[in-house]
């Protein structure tokens, strides 16, 4: 049953977007799935070991393809209940935008708890149909250049200056956001023009239309004016709110997975160690990011647990929060650890 933790929050939006428009105080309290999710991570217990599985890898895949089909769900199901918000008297429109509010909070979280992790797994599947499931659910969040960045960048150049996604010691999120939001695409794009074995301007030859990153702008480019047309401006605006939203989660995870770790100046490791049994379960086995470095092929029910790096000491949920309410605290706690971890790595 710790399987099915991922679905606790695309479940309550599914149902929030349902039931509504709420009132306000409708909207605040299905906010409350959420906040619950975060006592829980803050509480949780440590799980320090790979755990046995019995059950065959059908069930696992279906978890995978449950949640993807949620998220094309949440979506679709957004855009229809914003469009069907009323803004005909000043008293409609704080009910509007109060909902409005909550729409952006649960979609965004949503798409980058579930959404964008379970993409991430998919796109590291070798099984053709999966790959494209992942670039679909990363085109509901206008980041499908992300396949290319994180397997050709990432993966290949972790720890080294050529890694783009590698934040550096002392980097704030701040700074790091600002660097990668466009840095990923501008590096995906390079990569592409380089396979293709093309200059960077992209009208240079015709060959260009092979660039993938081209083709993901345009099918991110046409889901927004479609949008558009049938739903309208706020329900186009808001899409790629809770896109933008989304992303934020997934970058930051991104930094507090490998913030210092750049240079090994602090003993070498692929990622910091995250024990929190609820991230494990909720984002179907992320935190386990050393072994995922460690074999890239392996499904995420099969990563073994490695404590080769520096500890974090809350989980994912906690930790995202953290990193972006109070970067200065989490730094410091950060190069506590890292000096702790090169003295444990003498020893």
């Amino acid at each position: 049953m710790s399987h099915l933790l991922p679905f606790i929050l695309p479940v309550s939006v599914f149902f929030f977007l349902l039931s509504g428009p709420h009132s306000i105080e409708g909207a605040l309290a299905w906010t409350t799935p959420f906040w619950t999710v975060l006592l829980a991570d803050w509480l949780s217990p440590e799980v320090t070991t790979q755990q046995q599985q019995s059950v065959k890898n059908g069930f696992y895949d279906g978890i995978l393809y449950g949640l993807a089909v949620l998220q094309m769900v949440n979506v679709g199901l957004m855009l229809d209940y914003i469009s069907r918000l009323e803004w005909t008297s000043s008293g409609a429109a704080i009910v509007g935008l109060a909902n409005l509010v909550a729409v952006r909070f649960l979609v965004g979280t949503s798409s980058g708890t579930s959404g964008i992790v379970v993409a991430h797994e998919l796109i590291h599947r070798p099984q053709w149909p999966m790959q494209q499931l992942g670039r679909l659910l990363l085109c509901s969040v206008c980041y499908e250049h992300f396949v290319i960045t994180h397997k050709r960048g990432h993966h290949l150049n972790i720890g080294m200056p050529q890694d783009i996604a590698m934040p550096h010691l002392g980097e704030s999120f701040h700074d790091y956001w600002k660097r990668i939001y466009t840095g990923n695409l501008r590096y995906a794009w390079r990569s592409e023009q380089d396979r293709l074995g093309l200059p960077q301007n992209p009208w240079g030859s015709l060959k260009s239309l092979h660039n993938r990153v081209l083709h993901g702008l345009l099918a991110e480019l046409i889901l927004v004016v479609s949008i558009t047309v049938f739903f309208g401006w706020i329900a186009a605006f808001m899409f790629l709110y809770q896109a933008f939203a989304a992303v934020r989660i997934l970058e930051a995870v991104n930094y507090f997975q490998h913030w210092g770790l750049e240079d090994g100046r602090y003993g070498h490791s692929y990622g910091w160690v995250n024990n929190s049994w609820l991230t494990s379960y909720a984002l179907i086995g992320l935190s386990n990011h050393i072994g995922h470095h460690q074999n890239e092929k392996k499904h995420f029910y099969e990563i073994a647990y490695s404590d080769q790096g520096p500890k974090m000491p809350y989980g994912y949920f906690i930790m995202n929060l953290w990193v972006k309410l109070n970067n200065d605290s989490y730094q410091k706690m950060a190069m506590r650890e890292l000096q702790h971890y090169r003295c444990s790595q003498r020893s």
